[in-house]
């Protein structure tokens, strides 16, 4: 951590930051014209702007009809063009690196950013959310001690594609840019990436062990995953810890005599399964993605840290931020007008996620309907102009002039062979009624549509000796029956045969943790690594077989 003075004029910069949010919500005309006119004035003087007819755009209206809707697969040749030495191909501020997506949807696609977008638009948006968390938890000084920050891992540029450096938005290097996003701990020891990590597992340990000491009041993720994560790491390695503190072992100096007494008291009354909240007593917010599917690790999060708060991350991808939170709604925050020009199209359940026509009609953020549901269109000064992201937002609010949203998942999200409409959500209900959440304090399953005739479901669980007593096949059947009654289009489609009856593929204990440190060994952010309750294919199926993680068939 820097000086007094330098952790006082960070934090006031996120009070500022986090006050124009609030006045940008209260009335937002103004600075959506003047996003709108940022953009335009980028992309103008562009080979872009050139093949579209920029220089004679003025209004919405007519950026609507000079620039077609597209998909990233459509806008990538412009992306080839900057990567081929061309220059001015989307903006005239050239891109400084690209930021790999992780490819959940599809192969990854490479996003442009440059110096303009992450001074002018990311930089003061992760100024402002953070000054939400400050605020929430009464920090007025920062010291060092309050903040575990797992949003990003910072290290060194480790790839380049023809003289670019290419690396993911949760996985960057540090900026020492003043315009940009430097929050003071970016040299902490913690918070740099020890380069001994084999695993996630490993990373955590050492963030553990290095901060807890700390008076920590805030812990701020972007996938909840990680924050499970960290609670188990703690559990798994609890005497490990307490040594480590004594002997002084990859910390600064042992830890006091007395700190270690009332920690080895707090653990002993847990059985040696500590929570986050025994090894930081004063921990009073987290902070994480908090709908979708992502809500579904509320019940986990309220037991690993019993009692503590929750406030959501920014709706945020590495194509640009939505949503900005800037009050304590637990779920949806409102729409990020500074952040670029947005516009929305009416969405569907029977959506299939299929590009969207490139002339479709579109709203503006001041035309949307409380509790409908809408597909989003969105243009950014980083050269990604009127971009089919995919993504569904419910309108559930709003502050002051400008909607609150909350995300719903991708178009196309639902699985559905015959109409069912099957959603991770179902598949979660189902398997927590039957087996309850008392069994395990992480994910431990996965729904996988398997392509038959008919077709069925198969639901994948790490089968271990606490489900000893159970019958799979009374499992599967109880787990169907459920299903059943959560989602009557899956009913229906049983009852007539459409689809086969759900079954059960028991995996080894510790199988889907398995299965994201592999992802971290081939090169995945940790923030990135997502767990899905329903698989999109039945691709899944070959991991799981490839790592051995299939169990012979117990209690059958």
């Amino acid at each position: 951590m820097t000086g007094n003075t330098t952790s006082a004029a960070f934090l006031r910069r996120t009070q500022n930051a986090l006050a124009m949010q609030r006045k940008i919500c209260a009335q937002p005309e103004e600075t959506a014209e003047r996003v709108f006119s940022d953009i335009l004035s980028v992309s103008r003087d562009t080979g872009f702007g050139r093949e579209h007819g920029l220089a004679g755009v003025r209004t919405r209206q007519e950026w609507r009809r000079a620039v077609p809707i597209r998909t990233y697969d459509e806008l990538a040749p412009y992306v080839e063009r900057q990567f081929s030495g061309e220059r001015r191909v989307l903006t005239t501020d050239d891109p400084r690196a690209f930021l790999r997506t992780s490819g959940s949807t599809g192969r990854a696609k490479l996003v442009p950013t440059t110096d303009h977008w992450r001074r002018v638009y990311r930089g003061p948006a992760l100024y402002a959310q953070w000054g939400l968390y400050f605020e929430q938890i009464g920090t007025h000084r920062l010291t060092g001690d309050e903040v575990l920050d797992l949003s990003w891992e910072p290290g060194p540029i480790r790839h380049r594609l023809r003289g670019f450096p290419v690396y993911s938005i949760t996985e960057r290097p540090v900026s020492d840019d003043p315009d940009d996003w430097n929050p003071p701990w970016r040299h902490a020891r913690w918070f740099t990436r020890d380069a001994g990590a084999a695993t996630m597992a490993d990373l955590l340990y050492g963030k553990l062990l290095r901060l807890a000491a700390h008076d920590l009041r805030l812990i701020v993720s972007v996938n909840p995953s990680k924050i499970v994560l960290l609670a188990e790491t703690l559990k798994e390695n609890a005497e490990r810890l307490i040594q480590d503190l004594h002997d002084g072992h990859g910390t600064d100096r042992a830890a006091r005599p007395d700190f270690l007494r009332r920690l080895t008291a707090a653990f002993d009354r847990t059985g040696g399964r500590p929570l986050l909240t025994d090894l930081w007593p004063g921990l009073r917010l987290l902070v994480c993605w908090n709908s979708a599917s992502a809500a579904l690790y509320g019940p986990w999060l309220s037991r690993l840290a019993t009692g503590v708060a929750t406030l959501p991350f920014s709706t945020t991808g590495t194509e640009g931020i939505v949503t900005l939170p800037v009050d304590d709604h637990l779920s949806a925050g409102p729409l990020a007008v500074d952040q670029g020009h947005f516009e929305f199209v009416p969405w569907q359940d029977l959506d299939d996620g299929s590009p969207l026509p490139e002339d479709t009609p579109t709203l503006g953020y001041d035309e949307l309907e409380l509790g409908a549901d809408y597909r989003l269109v969105m243009s950014q000064a980083n050269g990604l102009y009127r971009y089919d992201v995919g993504d569904v937002y419910r309108v559930v609010g709003a502050v002051g002039a400008t909607p609150r949203l909350e995300f719903l998942g991708r178009a196309g999200f639902q699985s559905s062979f015959t109409g069912e409409k099957l959603t991770e959500s179902d598949v979660h209900t189902a398997v927590m009624r039957v087996l309850g959440s008392e069994r395990t304090d992480h994910p431990h399953f996965s729904g996988i549509p398997v392509w038959d005739t008919p077709p069925h479901y198969l639901v994948a669980i790490e089968w271990a000796d606490a489900h000893g007593t159970l019958n799979v096949q009374d499992t599967a059947r109880r787990i169907d029956a459920t299903l059943q009654e959560v989602n009557v289009e899956y009913a229906d489609k049983r009852r007539s045969g459409r689809l086969r009856p759900l079954q059960i593929l028991p995996l080894v204990p510790g199988a889907f943790g398995q299965i994201a440190e592999r992802r971290f060994r081939q090169g995945t952010a940790g923030a990135q690594i997502k767990h899905h309750w329903l698989q999109k294919d039945s691709a899944f199926l070959d991991t799981l077989r490839d790592l051995d993680l299939v169990r012979a068939r117990p209690g059958t």
